[in-house]
């Protein structure tokens, strides 16, 4: 084991002894109060109250009154917010025995303080946690309606997206993808196959979801290698209440309509409990039809998807326990994927046809009277994914089923939380995965194979007088047990690797420092990470033609395992006039694994063999938001990555080319929100080998958004119209951007409805 890695592992034991040495019995009071809507007065039902330096929040009641008992003496930093409704923040100094009142007034904002839960485990802002962290609320998504998370983040500062198609788009962190993006649902990895394949889509529909947390950069302390590059994860209504069931019905109802691909979709998803019972229920489903480009339309890009979950929960003093099942079927087009398939003559459309079912079962005891622990959860979850690549002749209208994919996993995570004191607060736990991963058919590049993985972390936060220290560590053991490959390589130049099991074991740890600024509402954050990554299992044993990458691809058993050693500076803004943060990062990856073109070909394919090489990423990303007066605001965004191996400086394949955005918000009524906007996409000319380069473009936007906000309710109107100059611009990440531009000219309206 490297200096390095020893010397983070005893700092993250150190950080948990300390928090150990200094947990004690402590003198406490109450913080108690009442949310009102600034606009008229009324009791704000369901508004959220967060100790920020305690991770404890509450909700409201029908008068808008809170209420934490058990609150250590002292001083501690409160937060009010509720979707998109301003959020006030005040310091306030709890005697013991005695009571604090703190009341707040919340009102419409289009920047707002983001609570996230992701980056540590517990409720904190993004303004206070260590990780680079963004969240969009539920608002957020009303007004941004897409078919699926990659079309959603692309614009979002340090986000791109990947994708054969728009069916098969997934998110891009900082020029990370696949198998060093993890994407979850509810803290859980969706189970999916998006990370092994570009014509492999992320199948959770954003019009279900109450919000989407971003981690960027290594997020594997708590989430494990696969986070090497960052975190999507996204969050579902009923999750906002395993801590407080709501005391009657809560709910979202949506809808859309969309021009050039024809877009419509709905859902909607209701909450009801009474304090001691919760059962949640709900449902959607969006289609969109082939879209249309500056070109002419994109033939065979259509998407389809339709969703449902219920669950219940039971609540006691100190304890939960609830149970859920949800399922998600969907089909979309592979656009040009048939090209490689069939006789010259013929013509092919490959459509996936998918099915993801769920099942979690989550409990814990909270709220514990300890000087130790404050709360104890465990979640367990089966996750059935399957999907099937479908060859429709389009002469014939014969339909033949060529692959079928079996995933199916088992997770299980157990997290302690530690009681906060007045200088420490963290986290321990353990986690396992079992897999078991079967491909029929022509496409069976890989053996039935089983994957098993386990791992232990550590996380704690420790508050000194002027700064704040962040220690993390995670042990994680991966073992791959193949069978025998199935199928007979074809002749040509390449062999197929030797199948054979594989075990890897890998230390991953970090070391931050948070400074404030005396007296404003600014900080420096810096963060040091050595991160591992396992080979993922089409790295090791991937052997045969593969349609979605446009590439015959060729694994490699002997691949080691891969670490990430670096880290980011932020300077972060949160302050009546400015808000935001920019980040600066460089991250040195030894032993990085990518494919490498042969140059060879089989059945017209690139060969493609998964080799290692050092690398690096370096670059920065941009959100700033300016405040010129109650009507007028201008925020500014980008992203900017080159990634290179390092032996012979030659630019990573795909990366995507820098980007910023412009938008200037007018708000004439507290109501009315008018944004018009400018996106620019540098030329990128960075390229990897044959791959071409593209152009850089400017996409001209237009939105304007009416929320009605009351008591108990929102309602948000939008009308979008995006790339309203038709302008023709390609996304460097796509597979078939030489063939498939990006979507023009567009209108898209949406409605949402919120019961709080």
């Amino acid at each position: 084991m490297s200096k390095t890695r020893l010397l983070l592992a005893a700092l993250a034991v150190g950080g948990a002894l300390i928090a150990t040495m200094t947990a004690s019995a402590q003198e406490s009071g109450r913080i108690e109060g009442t949310v009102t809507l600034a606009s008229s007065g009324d009791a704000l039902h369901g508004a959220r109250v967060l100790i920020i330096n305690l991770g404890r929040s509450v909700l409201t009641d029908e008068a808008g009154h809170y209420t934490f008992e058990g609150v250590p003496a002292g001083e501690h930093d409160l937060l009010a917010t509720r979707e998109h409704l301003q959020a006030a923040r005040v310091l306030v100094t709890v005697a013991d025995g005695e009571m604090a009142a703190v009341d707040f007034a919340l009102a419409l904002a289009a920047v707002h303080e983001e609570v996230t839960v992701t980056a540590t485990g517990r409720e904190t802002t993004a303004f206070d946690a260590f990780n680079n962290v963004q969240v969009l609320d539920s608002v957020d998504l009303a007004q941004n309606m897409a078919g699926n998370l990659g079309e959603l983040l692309e614009n979002e500062p340090g986000m791109a997206k990947r994708s054969f198609g728009p069916g098969s788009s997934r998110p891009i962190i900082r020029g990370f993808d696949n198998d060093r993006v993890l994407i979850m649902q509810d803290g859980v990895r969706t189970g999916d196959l998006s990370s092994q394949s570009g014509d492999h889509g992320v199948s959770v529909d954003p019009g279900g979801l109450q919000k989407v947390e971003i981690l960027k950069g290594p997020a594997t302390l708590l989430y494990g290698s696969s986070a090497i590059g960052g975190v999507v994860n996204t969050i579902s209504p009923q999750q906002q209440f395993y801590e407080d069931p709501p005391d009657e019905l809560r709910g979202q109802v949506n809808g859309d309509l969309g021009s050039t691909n024809e877009q419509a979709g709905g859902g909607a998803n209701f909450q009801y409990g009474n304090g001691r019972f919760m059962t949640w229920f709900g449902g959607g489903g969006r289609r969109t039809g082939s879209y249309d480009t500056p070109e002419g339309k994109v033939e065979n890009s259509q998407t389809e998807q339709v969703n449902g979950r219920f669950g219940v929960g039971l609540f006691g003093n100190t304890s939960y326990l609830s149970a859920g099942y949800q399922i998600e079927d969907g089909s979309y087009g592979v656009p040009f994927a048939g090209e490689t398939t069939g006789e010259p003559e013929e013509r092919v459309f490959i459509d996936l046809e998918t099915r993801r079912q769920v099942a979690r079962i989550e409990g814990g005891v909270r709220r514990l009277d300890s000087p130790a622990v404050e709360s104890v959860k465990a979640t367990f979850s089966y996750i059935d994914w399957y999907h099937q690549e479908v060859e429709n002749f389009v002469a014939t209208g014969e339909r033949e089923v060529g692959t079928q994919f079996f995933n199916k996993t088992y997770i299980g995570r157990v997290e302690v939380q530690q009681s906060p004191t007045g200088r420490t607060s963290g986290q321990f736990g353990i986690w396992a995965q079992h897999r078991d991963y079967t491909v029929l058919g022509e496409e069976a590049l890989s053996p039935p194979t089983q994957q098993d993985a386990f791992a232990a972390f550590a996380y704690e936060e420790v508050q000194l007088d002027r700064l704040s220290l962040q220690f993390g560590a995670r042990l994680e053991h991966t073992r791959y047990q193949p069978e025998e490959r199935a199928s007979t390589a074809p002749e040509g130049p390449v062999e197929p690797g030797e199948v054979r099991d594989r075990d890897f074991t890998g230390l991953s740890g970090s070391v931050g420092l948070r400074v404030p600024f005396s007296g404003s509402r600014a900080a420096v954050v810096a963060n040091f990470t050595s991160a591992y990554r396992a080979p993922s299992l089409e790295e090791l044993y991937n052997f045969g033609a593969h349609p979605g990458t446009l590439s015959f691809e060729v694994g490699n058993p002997d691949l080691e395992r891969e670490r990430s050693s670096g880290g980011e500076v932020s300077l972060r803004i949160n302050n009546d006039r400015i808000h935001g943060q920019a980040s600066f990062f460089y991250y040195g990856i030894s032993d990085f694994m990518f494919g490498a073109p042969q140059g060879a070909e089989i059945d017209g394919l690139q060969v493609i063999e998964f080799q290692q090489g050092n690398s690096r990423f370096v670059g920065a990303d941009l959100a700033l938001s300016f405040h010129f007066s109650n009507q007028w605001r201008v925020h500014l965004g980008g992203g900017i990555v080159d990634a290179r191996l390092t032996e012979t400086n030659e630019p990573l394949p795909r990366i995507p080319a820098s980007s910023g955005r412009l938008a200037l918000d007018w708000l004439p009524t507290n109501a009315l929100q008018v944004r018009p906007e400018m996106i620019l996409r540098a030329k990128q000319n960075k390229v990897f080998g044959e791959e071409t380069p593209t152009d850089g473009a400017t996409v001209l936007n237009l939105s304007a958004s009416y929320t009605v906000a009351k008591a108990k309710t929102m309602h948000i109107f939008t009308l979008k119209g995006t790339n309203l100059t038709d302008v023709l611009y390609r996304n460097h990440s796509s597979f078939i951007k030489d063939v498939a531009p990006e979507t023009g000219r567009r209108v898209l309206i949406t409605y949402a409805l919120r019961l709080f």
